[in-house]
C-alpha cells in the first residue's frame, strides 16, 4: 500500500462501553484496505496506520490533520458538492454557490470521460481553473457587499477553504491516477458502521480493535481469492 500512488483515508466515529473513539481506514484503488482503531483522532489517530508513512497522493475529506502526511492531496468533491447544495439553500440570495456546483459537477463529468492515457487536455483545464478563480472573485464581492450572517457561516467558510485549497481541490484534473471523490474510504467505512449500528456499543476498546483486525482480513482474502473467501475463513477457525 505505501508503494501506491494515490490512497484514500478517511475516520469515522466509534464507540467504546459509551465513550467515544475512532476507526481509521486506509484504501489503494486496486482494492487494498485496513482498519484501525483508534482511542483519540488527530495526529494520535493516524499514529501507526499506513498514512503515517505514506509518501504518495492521499485522498481525503477536509480533514486538515491529513495535509501533514503524504505528498499532496485531493479533497473529495462529494462532500464540496454536498457543502455546495447546503450553501444555495441556506444562501438563495447568493450565485456563486450554484455557479461553483455547477462547475464542480462539469469538472467530474469531463474527468469521469477522459480517455486520454495521459490526462486531459492541458487547455480545457486551465479553462476551468480560470472559470473556478473567476467564481471565487464573484463570491468575494458577495459576502463584501452581504457579509455571512451569524446563523449560517459554512458557505462563507467554504468560500474560504475552496480559495486556499484551489490544488488540493483540482489535482484531480492534472494527474489521471488521482480520483475526484473519497467514495471508496467512505463505502469501506460503511461496513463498520453497519456493524456499529448492531452493536450500538462495544464493551471494550479490544473487540474494536480485533474486528478492524477481522474486517482487514476479509477485505485482503476477497481480493486474493472472492470464490473461496468461505472456505478460507473456515479453515483458520476449523
Amino acid at each position: 500500500m505505501l508503494l501506491s500512488p494515490v490512497m484514500h483515508t478517511d475516520c469515522t466515529n466509534a464507540r467504546e462501553n459509551g465513550k467515544s473513539c475512532q476507526v481509521y481506514v486506509c484504501a489503494t484503488p486496486d482494492g487494498k484496505a485496513l482498519y484501525f482503531a483508534r482511542e483519540k483522532k488527530g495526529h494520535e489517530g493516524v499514529k501507526g496506520t499506513v498514512a503515517e508513512d505514506y509518501q504518495g497522493i492521499l485522498v481525503h475529506d477536509h480533514d486538515i490533520t491529513f495535509y501533514n502526511y503524504g505528498a499532496d492531496h485531493q479533497e473529495c468533491l462529494a462532500h464540496v458538492l454536498r457543502y455546495l447544495k447546503a450553501s444555495i439553500e441556506n444562501e438563495p440570495d447568493r450565485t456563486w454557490n450554484k455557479k461553483m456546483h455547477a462547475l464542480v459537477q462539469e469538472m467530474v463529468h469531463f474527468r469521469n470521460g477522459c480517455r486520454q492515457p495521459h490526462g486531459p487536455d492541458p487547455e480545457i483545464v486551465s479553462g476551468f481553473e480560470k472559470r473556478y478563480r473567476e467564481i471565487l472573485e464573484t463570491a468575494r464581492k458577495e459576502y463584501e457587499n452581504i457579509p455571512a450572517n451569524d446563523y449560517y457561516k459554512d458557505g462563507y467558510n467554504l468560500f474560504l477553504r475552496m480559495e486556499k485549497y484551489m490544488h488540493n481541490h483540482l489535482l484531480f484534473l492534472h494527474d489521471i491516477r488521482v480520483p475526484a471523490t473519497n467514495n471508496e474510504a467512505e463505502r469501506l467505512l460503511r461496513n463498520y458502521k453497519r456493524k456499529q449500528a448492531q452493536a450500538v456499543t462495544f464493551r471494550s476498546f479490544e473487540n474494536i480493535d480485533y474486528l478492524c483486525q477481522c474486517m482487514s482480513m476479509l477485505v485482503l482474502m476477497r481480493l486474493e481469492d472472492p470464490a473461496n473467501i468461505y472456505d478460507r475463513v473456515s479453515r483458520i477457525f476449523g
